[in-house]
């Protein structure tokens, strides 16, 4: 059998910098079939950055990290987690990323004694209780497959009780005799004892050591059946379910929708509407709708909690793209309508078709500016200041329907129709691309 035949995970010459900082320098590091790698040292050292590194959340400076198995697991130091996701919904989640059967959610559940908050808020969770769930998720593809696959926890004892501890320590044996491989960053001698390797970083290098120890379990696995699912299907249901419970999305968009709606009907009382330009009127009409339309998504606010945007960039492998819900959609559409009977003292303008089209360009609009922020969250940080500026491009869109839209002449604006649909739909189309590069 070749060396390679039962590799998991391999770091080769990896360099990589946080800022101007060079926290690892050229370290190799190869994770085989049943091997409990320890990573120890003093804070800031680099364990961390080892592990978001070959979970390809940190791109490296030099060298290359080789993954055999695509689906891996991955508990963070800040859980990953939403506090506004059911433990269910959670646990659903993890289970679909890593191709289980959620049906079997309960065995787990119990497995870990947390089967009587299965309904809890996250939020309501204790912080122990809330590291147990970022641990589960962590080992959840270990749990659900037959196949050997790896997984990096960071500091997963961390506010953990000593039951639990023990109860970890064990699984990650029995797991590790079924094939599955771990990389561990911590401090807490209570898994070194039942590490195969410990591996000790200090300023950017690392030295590798063999343990030799008796290694038995206690523990009875909790049996998941394998259920083959898309990752990106998880996501979607993951952030439906929070804007269900929150209503974020219908907030962001509809506060201002209201706001300006309030302010233009303020203005129309000290105004004589019949000498308003019809380009105004337009605009008027237009500006509730395209305010709503440039907030930003409320999916990335779900994303920024606690690193879990984060977490699923790693699962997903490929930008995020923010999900729009119906209710978004409902509110940006009709905007104009709701506006121009406000405006028009009840009446919408004569050419209907012309307004539909208006409509859908402030739609457009909205998917435009999704794909921008969603460019922005995928970029490093220190790149990523100026990309909301792209939405001012979004601002020639709007002018041009505003003369479009009481002209009531759908004939003669042929071009400016196709102009306003094309730049929006080129934004959206084009700026996942540069996410992926």
């Amino acid at each position: 059998m070749g060396d390679d035949d039962n590799l998991l995970i391999r770091a080769e010459n990896l360099t990589v910098f946080r800022g101007p900082q060079k926290i690892i320098n050229e370290i190799n590091l190869d994770l085989r079939e049943g091997e409990i790698i320890i990573l120890n040292g003093e804070n800031g050292c680099g364990k961390s950055t080892l592990l978001e590194a070959m979970a390809n959340m940190i791109p490296p400076e030099k060298g290359v990290i080789v993954q055999t198995k695509p689906l891996f697991g991955l508990t963070l130091q800040q859980n990953g987690i939403n506090g506004d996701e059911l433990v269910n919904e959670r646990m659903i989640s993890s289970m679909m990323v890593s191709n289980g059967d959620p049906t079997d959610m309960d065995g787990i559940l119990k497995h870990w004694n947390i089967l009587h908050r299965k309904s809890d808020l996250i939020a309501h969770l204790s912080f122990g209780m809330k590291r147990k769930i970022a641990v589960i998720q962590g080992l959840m593809p270990a749990y659900c497959s037959n196949s050997p696959k790896f997984c990096l926890l960071d500091e997963p004892t961390e506010g953990l009780d000593k039951d639990s501890v023990k109860l970890l320590a064990n699984d990650l044996i029995a797991l590790a005799s079924k094939g599955h491989g771990f990389i561990i960053a911590t401090h807490d001698p209570r898994l070194s004892d039942i590490a195969t390797n410990i591996c000790e970083i200090k300023e950017g290098k690392m030295s590798n050591k063999a343990t030799e120890g008796e290694r038995k379990y206690e523990n009875i696995l909790p049996k998941i059946k394998e259920k083959v699912s898309s990752t990106s299907l998880a996501k979607s249901i993951w952030s439906r379910n929070i804007s269900k419970r929150t209503k974020l999305p219908l907030l962001k968009r509809g506060l201002p929708l209201v706001t300006s709606l309030l302010v233009i009907a303020g203005l129309l009382m000290e105004l004589n509407k019949d000498n308003i330009p019809l380009n105004l009127v337009g605009g008027l009409i237009l500006l509730p709708g395209f305010l709503a339309a440039l907030i930003k998504p409320a999916e990335l606010n779900y994303l920024q909690e606690n690193r879990c945007g984060d977490w699923w960039k790693a699962m997903i492998s490929e930008p995020i793209v923010p999900q729009t819900t119906i209710p978004e959609i409902l509110i940006v559409f009709f905007a104009p309508f709701i506006a121009s009977l406000l405006i028009l003292d009840g009446s919408l303008p004569d050419d209907t078709i012309m307004m539909v089209i208006c409509s859908i360009t402030i739609l457009l609009v909205m998917y435009a500016n999704n794909a921008i922020y969603s460019l922005a969250e995928n970029m490093p940080r220190k790149n990523s200041t100026f990309i909301p500026l792209l939405t001012l491009i979004l601002i020639w869109p709007f002018l041009i329907t505003s003369n479009m839209i009481m002209s009531g002449e759908i004939e003669k604006s042929l071009n400016e129709i196709i102009i306003v649909i094309v730049i929006p739909c080129i934004i959206y189309l084009i700026v996942p691309t540069l996410s992926k590069k």
